[in-house]
């Protein structure tokens, strides 16, 4: 971005991160990270990165780490994949992915179709990030679980932390349209942009599982 579009900027990051702290979202839904012309850079000495099943991340189900049991059994009931780095004996980060559905909030999921996998729950310790831990995830995620003919990788970016993925250079995803969540009255109103409904991203609600 240049400098004038980095100003311009600032005052809608500003309200979106305050919308985004009392549950209004707005995600850009993209491809992900199996771009083979994406150039990813190495992990740093000491870094190590490897697949799993979800349960076995239960030694790590705790606050620190951002993980329940629960979660985690749900997500091996589904079949869903993991991606964990590590530094030395230390989990630092991981990422998940699934084939069906995937819970955003309290009152939404993600749901793709048979033509996408969805990478889900990201996270990198602090004391770890901008170290391209999620990017290798990423990469790991392409090599070690085959897709499907006709399958991608996908998943999504909140609206104001798009100017700092611009300054991104090596990362150029594919946009695939936009979905909406609005936090009104202690309900979640959700909207669907009809090119991302085309490719098969779509939020829906807990209690309507077949909407």
């Amino acid at each position: 971005m240049n400098q004038l579009a980095q100003t311009l900027a600032k005052p809608l990051v500003a309200l979106l991160r305050l919308l985004s702290r009392y549950g209004t979202k707005f995600l850009l839904v993209e491809l992900g990270d199996d771009n083979p012309h994406i150039r990813m850079p190495q992990l740093s000495p000491g870094y190590t990165i490897q697949a799993m099943t979800p349960i076995e991340l239960l030694p790590w189900a705790d606050t620190e780490h951002d993980l329940t049991a629960d979660f985690l059994r749900r997500a091996e009931a589904q079949g869903d994949r993991c991606v964990a780095n590590f530094f030395a004996d230390d989990l630092v980060g991981y990422g998940f992915v699934t084939a069906s559905q995937a819970p955003l909030n309290g009152q939404v999921s993600v749901r793709v179709n048979n033509h996408l996998l969805y990478r889900y729950k990201g996270w990198t310790h602090p004391d770890h990030r901008r170290r391209h831990l999620s990017h290798a995830r990423g990469r790991l995620n392409s090599k070690l679980f085959p897709h499907q003919p006709g399958q991608r990788m996908v998943s999504y970016v909140e609206a104001q932390n798009l100017p700092a993925r611009l300054t991104h250079t090596d990362v150029h995803p594919v946009r695939l349209g936009y979905c909406a969540i609005v936090r009104l009255l202690g309900r979640s109103i959700i909207y669907n942009s009809r090119t991302a409904t085309r490719f098969g991203f779509r939020l829906i609600h807990h209690s309507n599982p077949e909407d």
